[in-house]
């Protein structure tokens, strides 16, 4: 196919080895359209905008405290942890209010950072 062709910003585009095209059976590209669409109202950003700051505080809790491991055995030593990790994110939030630290800015991807 012509389209499919290797093209000169595809290192910009995309790091994938080879492009495949997924076609969703009717129901579920109807539902995702749906979804989408939804997205797209003024009310869908504003929740969606809720769940981005609940997605940054996992990330954040992920990446600097380790929340996806237990370090200890046991019910009242993993609650102590979980109960330390709640203060180091206080910490860590207070230490970047003073310091005038802004949040970290939501990641564009490669395509998206193309087509802009």
């Amino acid at each position: 196919m012509v389209d499919c062709r290797p093209c000169s910003s595809k290192s910009r585009c995309t790091r994938a080895a080879s492009r495949r095209l997924n076609l969703r059976a009717r129901p579920e590209h109807e539902a995702l359209a749906a979804t989408r669409a939804r997205h797209e109202s003024k009310a869908g950003r504003r929740l969606y905008a809720q769940r981005q700051g609940i997605e940054g505080t996992l990330s954040q809790g992920v990446r600097a405290f380790g929340v996806r491991r237990a370090r200890y055995r046991g019910l009242v030593k993993v609650t102590l942890q979980n109960v330390a990790i709640a203060a180091a994110f206080n910490v860590d939030r207070i230490a970047a209010w003073f310091a005038k630290r802004p949040l970290a800015p939501t990641r564009v991807s490669r395509f998206a950072a193309l087509a802009a």
